[in-house]
């Protein structure tokens, strides 16, 4: 990933943080295929971690041994127009927050499936308990179970970019906020409540 040093972002936890806050992932090999899957991310021992699962009905699965992959998370993105800066003259640009991790993708044991699909409910619903569920509810899981195919990704590295007009001044920066926060769509705002969060631009 090209990464201009005025948006690098480096700091691991954030990164981490980032991940988990947006874990819906592209997930990416050598032979150009790719698929949209939800990962968890975990510390194990000295190493990151990345588990998911896909459908055994994508042949994705079949050359996920022992393979390099790169997950792509993204965050809130926008259009950015010229019109908004306060200098003169600017182009449009696109501002937005992504993380790369890379690793190494293996295909989970199926025992140790169930586990991992317990700890994906439990990230997203927290008051979900296994144990709670009734035999009826059981028996349809465990049908569905063998439909999906666990995966699991040893982190090699992270790299994320925060582009988002750091390098701009003051008052081109509060015009861009000013701007996202005038446009009204979804990702415009979400990038704009980003930024607000983490003082880049200005807080109204």
């Amino acid at each position: 990933m090209f990464v201009p040093s005025a948006f690098s972002f480096t700091d691991t936890e954030a990164q981490l943080a980032f991940i988990k806050t947006h874990p819906f992932a592209l997930l990416t090999t050598p032979d150009l295929q790719t698929t949209h899957v939800p990962l968890l991310v975990r510390q194990a021992g000295d190493s990151l971690v990345l588990t998911g699962h896909m459908a055994r009905a994508n042949p994705h699965w079949k050359t996920l041994d022992s393979t390099p992959v790169v997950a792509v998370f993204s965050g809130p993105h926008a259009y950015i127009s010229p019109k908004w800066y306060a200098s003169k003259p600017n182009v449009p640009t696109w501002n937005y927050v992504a993380v790369h991790a890379k690793g190494t993708v293996s295909v989970m044991d199926d025992e140790a499936l169930p586990a991992a699909l317990n700890e994906l409910m439990q990230a997203f619903e927290p008051d979900y308990n296994p144990d709670m569920l009734g035999t009826s509810l059981v028996e349809y899981q465990q049908k569905l179970i063998r439909g999906i195919v666990g995966i699991e990704i040893k982190v090699d590295s992270l790299q994320g970019v925060r582009k988002l007009g750091q390098h701009k001044k003051a008052v081109d920066m509060a015009g861009v906020c000013e701007g996202l926060k005038n446009s009204g769509d979804h990702e415009s705002l979400a990038l704009l409540d980003y930024m607000q969060r983490h003082d880049i631009g200005y807080a109204d």
